[in-house]
């Protein structure tokens, strides 16, 4: 398993001088094609990157990277582009499909979250029911045994960093210097964040929460916060009565003040869950994607000082 998670970028190289599309010479003067499936991969890439990089994102904001279809735009760019970034833990399923049309046999794919040692994965919420019901109906969103959500930890995300350096470096030697530069400035960026969550998160009144699925595990973990359960296991599963009941009984036996939704999904789920846990109960919003177009979360690092805001103020 250990070489499996060993860092993954899979090159597929040109079979003719010139070939199509992503065969093209970084150094011709043009900028490094980037296509990033999630926000917090496209602006690593942009850090890491600067001027010399062109960022394509793939999965827009408010949609789910669960269940993303590309427009015929990014196929194009796609085509073109010289790196493919994903975080890879079965988060993008949708990949190898998308790898396999377009075409461009000049496309490095780079899963980022290879790059993370195992011994610091958690394994996938209801992993053990998913292998049991294995083939059945209703798995198209099986995340596999690791939760995919490690960049929400901002010492693991130092890794992913690391990845999209190595595959740029690779890809244009020329500007090694500058990539390892700005990927180290950004880790300090990274390292700052992170010991500011810590004092952030430190001074919280209360520390159990639900989160409307897995994403905030990492945190969770990082942080020393408690997610008490989850509203959907799988993303786009809703629950069934006898889950909704489950949760409802953790939630009040545990004390939890707050349910987090996500802006990806409908909140409809965990209203009604609070609903249920009584009227002390409140929903609140956590977006573990950001949106570039958000001057709020337009960046990792705002996305994560804006959810830690407001964080403390549903647990205070």
């Amino acid at each position: 398993m250990g070489a499996a998670l060993a860092v993954s970028v899979s090159l597929l190289l040109a079979v003719a001088a010139g070939g199509c599309g992503g065969a093209r010479d970084a150094d011709s003067g043009g900028k490094v094609k980037v296509a990033a499936s999630i926000p917090p991969l496209a602006d690593f890439a942009k850090q890491v990157g600067g001027d010399r990089v062109e960022v394509e994102l793939l999965v827009p904001a408010g949609a789910s990277p669960h269940t993303y279809e590309p427009t015929s735009g990014q196929m194009k760019f796609l085509s073109e582009a010289r790196l493919l970034i994903l975080n890879g833990l079965e988060l993008e399923a949708w990949a190898t499909d998308i790898l396999n049309k377009v075409g461009n046999s000049g496309l490095t794919k780079v899963e980022t979250a290879a790059a993370i040692p195992e011994g610091d994965l958690i394994p996938a919420a209801g992993e053990e029911h998913e292998r049991e019901d294995e083939g059945q109906e209703g798995e198209e969103h099986h995340h596999g045994i690791y939760d995919p959500h490690v960049w929400l930890d901002p010492r693991l995300a130092v890794h992913q960093v690391q990845a999209i350096r190595d595959a740029l470096i690779e890809t244009d030697p020329e500007h090694k210097q500058e990539y390892w530069d700005n990927a180290s400035a950004f880790i300090e960026e990274l390292e700052e964040l992170d010991a500011w969550i810590s004092e952030q998160v430190g001074a919280f009144t209360h520390r159990k929460f639900v989160a409307f699925h897995s994403s905030w595990a990492y945190f969770a973990a990082r942080y020393g916060l408690e997610m008490v359960g989850v509203v959907e296991e799988l993303p786009g599963k809703e629950p069934s009565a006898a889950d909704v009941a489950g949760l409802v009984d953790d939630i009040q036996r545990e004390g939890v003040k707050v349910v987090f939704a996500e802006p990806q999904f409908s909140p409809r789920a965990a209203e009604a869950v609070a609903e249920a846990s009584g009227g002390e109960v409140k929903v609140a919003i956590l977006d573990p994607l950001g949106n570039p177009e958000d001057p709020e979360t337009d960046t990792f690092v705002k996305l994560l000082r804006h959810d830690v805001e407001r964080m403390r103020q549903a647990l205070e």
